[in-house]
């Protein structure tokens, strides 16, 4: 998966426009950012990745920094 294929995946789970999430964005900037909608990213982790997600993946403060952890286990390109 893409960089660019997650930050599409992500904006449909959050409920945005395509394009409008940002890196810098966080659980206080996106109001679709609930914990249903963390199930729903480890889920797509687990998915389409085939990588066992972990807290520091939805510890991460902004969106930016899950991208980040996800490229270092090699589940983005």
């Amino acid at each position: 998966m893409t960089r660019a294929e997650f930050k599409s995946s992500v904006e449909d789970i959050f409920g945005l426009r395509p394009g409008t999430l940002k890196e810098s964005d966080t659980r206080d900037t996106i109001e679709g950012w609930t914990s249903v909608a963390d199930v729903q990213i480890l889920t797509l982790v687990s998915t389409e990745m085939g990588i066992e997600p972990e807290a520091e993946l939805i510890e991460a403060e902004t969106f930016g920094d899950m991208v980040d952890r996800l490229v270092e286990k090699g589940g983005l390109s």
